[in-house]
């Protein structure tokens, strides 16, 4: 869940969506009544965690890009942890901590600009930045940060690059009408650049998938 792109939702009144797999699916999570907010549709969370796999135990987590935390809830719901979820708005970090209080998770919360979180490693890097926010700043910011992969939900007009930097290439995507899913990992010892992209990157599937 990412802030800024298009199909931002307002609104008086807190809404809800639901976990879509792992040990936690069908549980409810609020979602602040920030118009800046936008729920990743459940089609595309669901293709997200086909890509990374159903079982992320002993996962570490960093989601750049709090909204409600729906994306780093998906994960812990796999079994993902220690998480960590970076988020701007005192508002929507509340909802964020609700949230994990409702779910029985424990996160680290820091409230915070995404470009100020400057070190660190984790296993798993997500990313749900404003479409207007140029993909490759982000990408080139969190790759380091990134050990085994580095996912982006972007706009799917735009070209990614195949190689953000910190040894990741670009391994598969695929795009739901005008939102697009990015996964990146860094490339085994020994295998070329080249062949990594050449195997990979090409997997793209349409979908009508109306924007969440």
């Amino acid at each position: 869940m990412g802030r800024g792109g298009r199909g931002s939702r307002g609104g008086a009144s807190s809404t809800a969506v639901r976990i879509s797999g792992g040990r936690l699916r069908g549980r409810p999570l609020a979602v602040p009544p920030v118009a800046a907010v936008r729920p990743t549709a459940a089609r595309v969370r669901e293709a997200l965690f086909s890509m990374l796999g159903q079982n992320l135990h002993g996962v570490s987590v960093l989601d750049l890009f709090g909204g409600a935390g729906l994306l780093a809830f998906e994960a812990a719901s796999r079994g993902a942890g220690p998480i960590t979820v970076v988020e701007r708005d005192p508002r929507v970090a509340r909802a964020i901590a609700a949230n994990a209080r409702s779910l029985g998770l424990s996160i680290e919360l820091r409230q915070g600009d995404a470009a100020a979180v400057d070190t660190g490693e984790w296993d798993l890097v997500l990313l749900d930045p404003p479409y207007a926010d140029p993909p490759e700043r982000w990408l080139r910011h969190a790759a380091p940060r990134a050990g085994w992969r580095l996912v982006i939900e972007h706009d799917a007009g735009p070209q990614l690059p195949a190689a953000p930097g910190a040894g990741h290439q670009l391994l598969r995507s695929r795009r739901y009408g005008r939102t697009a899913v990015s996964v990146y990992g860094r490339a085994p010892a020994g295998v070329a650049e080249a062949e990594v992209v050449g195997e990979d990157a090409g997997v793209v599937e349409g979908e009508a998938e109306p924007r969440g």
